[in-house]
């Protein structure tokens, strides 16, 4: 990754980026820690209200993913995530001042649309930055500043709630810092005039034609509703563990300090050295490993360590999607592309939060075995699953884009491009 890494950083707009979405992951992540709990303690809500709110959240992330992405293919990239950012800035407002399970629902939905016009539309501006070549890298340090974005989150929700406050009005000054500086910081990218070549709306439809994407992204919807368990059930079972709010931040600070220390080191012995598909299914193992773990976590220290594991699933897993969504895009269509996949994953953390608060609920909530023990299952299953994909896509897979070959971004700078 030090090579990569070199190459990376003498790209100015790949840097810039970085910034951003340290501030996106700061804003977003003073709310999601203690979400669920805000929602069943300091609004009285069922834990069924509480998945099918954190659902509505995300089927509207499908919606602004499926509009964004061509959206920002057309209209500019910074217009769109400008559009994103001003979005959860409102939503958060709404969260803080809302007493109603009916305004709740709305403002999930305008926070989950900002979402998906603000997340693929950043990434797609980083793939479209950089070379195919350095893409797994660039997605890893993506990971390393959002989670230091997610530790000054955490340390301020650790504070904030000893205190008894929510953060919500915090998270939306920071989100409106965060427009300012997309529209002050990166390049207006919207073609205007005769020479633009827009893609007409119509073509898009051939991306739901190419076959190993399309079972890719089944494949990614499954992992995405697996993964969303641990947004939902590490508050609730911190809660109940602890009995206390004010520790569950500092969970999310040790996962993303574990990720500053350990991604690189990830990215550079196993991302780097192995085919992706394996690591999706190794991926897989270690976030079962970590949600069967919270289940019998009795204490802070094994909590933690639960999440830990948890969290090497993600670092083995987040990259690689990302670099293989931009493997598999066309280059003019690198925003839809982007856009498909963070709508696949909204309907898998959609699925994920609505049938797992449901789940949950039944087999006894939080303090009962027989959740987790569904999930060591459900990790064995996916597993299995993913092994079988692996030995299908091992073979075709080829380095670089498999639809366009090299990306020649009007963003990359002049000597990076591919001649």
């Amino acid at each position: 990754m030090t090579v990569a890494a070199g190459k990376l950083w003498r790209n100015k707009i790949f840097a810039l980026l970085l910034v951003l979405v340290f501030f996106m992951h700061l804003a977003s992540f003073l709310i999601v820690p203690i979400f669920p709990i805000f929602l069943k303690k300091a609004r009285a809500l069922s834990l069924g209200q509480v998945g099918i709110i954190l659902g509505v959240g995300s089927i509207a992330y499908q919606a602004g993913s499926l509009l964004g992405g061509p959206l920002s293919d057309r209209l500019g990239r910074r217009s769109i995530m400008l559009a994103g950012a001003l979005l959860q800035a409102v939503a958060m407002l709404g969260y803080h001042y809302s007493d109603s399970y009916a305004a709740l629902l709305f403002f999930s939905g305008v926070n989950g649309l900002g979402v998906g016009f603000l997340a693929p539309t950043i990434k797609a501006l980083l793939a479209d930055t950089v070379d195919n070549t350095q893409r797994t890298a660039a997605f890893s340090w993506r990971g390393i500043f959002a989670h230091l974005g997610i530790i000054i989150a955490g340390l301020t929700i650790t504070w904030m709630t000893t205190k008894d406050l929510y953060p919500f009005v915090l998270a939306s000054i920071v989100f409106l810092l965060l427009a300012a500086g997309i529209l002050f910081t990166l390049p207006n990218d919207r073609c205007v005039g005769p020479d633009c070549k827009r893609t007409p709306l119509s073509e898009y439809r051939h991306i739901f034609r190419h076959r190993s994407f399309l079972l890719f992204s089944g494949l990614s919807l499954l992992i995405w509703a697996f993964y969303a368990q641990f947004t939902l059930v590490l508050p609730l079972r911190g809660e109940y563990v602890l009995h206390s709010a004010h520790l569950i931040g500092l969970i999310w600070t040790i996962n993303s300090v574990s990720v500053v220390l350990l991604q690189g080191l990830i990215s550079r012995f196993v991302l780097l050295k192995i085919n992706p598909y394996l690591s999706l299914v190794a991926g897989i193992l270690m976030i079962g490993a970590g949600l069967f773990g919270i289940g019998f976590a009795d204490r802070f220290a094994t909590l933690s360590a639960a999440a830990v594991l948890f969290i090497i699933g993600e670092m083995l897993l987040m990259p690689v999607q990302d670099s293989l969504v931009g493997h598999f895009a066309k280059e003019e269509w690198l925003g839809a592309y982007f856009g498909i996949a963070n709508f696949v994953s909204g309907i898998g953390t959609a699925i994920g939060t609505t049938v797992g608060g449901t789940l949950v609920e039944r087999l006894g909530g939080v303090k009962s075995p027989y959740p987790w023990v569904v999930y060591a299952i459900t990790t064995i299953i996916l597993a299995v699953v993913m092994g079988l994909f692996a030995l299908y896509a091992m073979p075709r897979h080829k380095q670089g884009s498999e639809a366009a070959g090299p990306i020649q971004s009007r963003f990359m700078p002049k000597k990076e491009r591919v001649k």
